[in-house]
């Protein structure tokens, strides 16, 4: 993974080295470049970000790093983090994402930032990087998917170079070729995203997300049969049976939408 470097995290966070290393031996588990240098990701600069507002905010350093783990454990990893704000409650994370919010606390509010706002002071070093590994630096597909990542955070619409160049070297890369076709989804080319669904499904065949992803794309196009087909093939997600409820009532099938409404209600009550 490219990542960032703790001189470039300690910059741009305006955070002491000592206090980097010291978070990243005790929360983060990050990779390691040459010299055995550690390569931060945008997932750990959101972290560090939140580390520093509570230090500012006066909170022991020995409370830290448990609220810390708790906020590592509730960022989402299957979207962007962009989406999200995250408030402070004294020694308490909050995060919140439109009107929902993510593990609510009571009291005073003492410090609240916008990801995005991080995203784009985070993007120059993120471009930096992409352009670095254009230009030679020899770079696995993973490494290539995980910058695609970093970059989807900070720079969206450079992401998809990097995934294409994961899929150049490893061409049955699936997470590759999941994100781009959610980013070309998102931007209406139907066809690559399609394109980018089935090509994983050729891969692996039980890959439930990019047969959700497949069945949403396929229901926005009006291909209501074929995108039953590939809600079928995500029975492990509870949404994918409440959209098969709803495609079955649509099409007059309505045993098999009572059948999928109820699969959809027993998988999400508290068991």
């Amino acid at each position: 993974m490219k990542g960032y470097s703790t001189r470039e995290v300690a910059e741009l966070l305006e955070l002491s080295p000592t206090v980097i290393r010291d978070i990243a031996r005790g929360v983060l588990d990050p990779e390691k470049g040459p010299k055995d240098r550690y390569k931060f990701s945008f997932q750990d600069i959101v972290i560090f970000r939140t580390a520093k507002e509570l230090l500012q905010t006066g909170v022991q350093r020995s409370k830290i790093n448990s609220t810390l783990f708790r906020l590592r454990d509730q960022l989402p990893s299957s979207k962007p983090l962009t989406s999200l704000r995250i408030s402070g409650d004294g020694g308490a994370v909050v995060l919140q994402e439109n009107d929902k919010v993510y593990n609510p606390e009571s009291g005073q509010l003492h410090f609240n930032f916008a990801v995005a706002d991080l995203a784009g002071t985070v993007a120059p070093l993120a471009r930096k990087a992409a352009s670095e590994a254009e230009e030679g630096e020899q770079l696995s597909s993973d490494d290539w998917f995980d910058l695609g990542v970093d970059l989807e955070a900070v720079s969206p619409e450079d992401a998809p170079a990097a995934y294409l160049h994961a899929l150049e070297i490893e061409p049955d890369h699936t997470d590759a070729h999941v994100n781009l076709g959610r980013l070309y989804q998102e931007s209406g080319e139907y066809e690559l995203a399609e394109s980018h669904y089935h090509s994983v499904l050729k891969i692996e065949p039980d890959n439930i997300l990019a047969a959700f992803n497949l069945g949403t794309l396929l229901e926005d196009l009006g291909r209501i049969q074929d995108a039953i087909i590939a809600y079928k093939k995500a029975g492990a997600f509870a949404d994918a049976h409440y959209n098969l409820s709803r495609l079955y009532e649509l099409v007059g099938e309505h045993q098999q939408a009572l059948k999928h409404l109820k699969t959809y209600r027993s998988l999400i009550e508290p068991r």
